[in-house]
């Protein structure tokens, strides 16, 4: 898709958000699993968003990953 729309001025990319996202949905499910450490922040993915959106037509990024600094044990 990203070829097929670039010349159309079409900004497509593959986001990946890799874990639980500190949000109403987890902190009510998951009280006692709900480390608000180890959960991805709403305004990280928001601000990756907007990075993207924001990015120059000569050098898009395809492809995103959010994920917390956090190891998973």
């Amino acid at each position: 898709m990203a070829e097929e729309y670039a010349e159309d001025g079409i900004h497509v990319g593959h986001v990946i958000v890799d874990g639980a996202i500190a949000g109403d949905k987890i902190f009510n499910r998951f009280p006692s699993a709900s480390r608000e450490e180890s959960l991805i922040s709403i305004e990280a993915i928001v601000n990756a968003f907007a990075f993207l959106y924001g990015q120059p037509t000569r050098g898009w990024s395809f492809e995103f990953d959010a994920r917390t600094s956090r190891v998973k044990r």
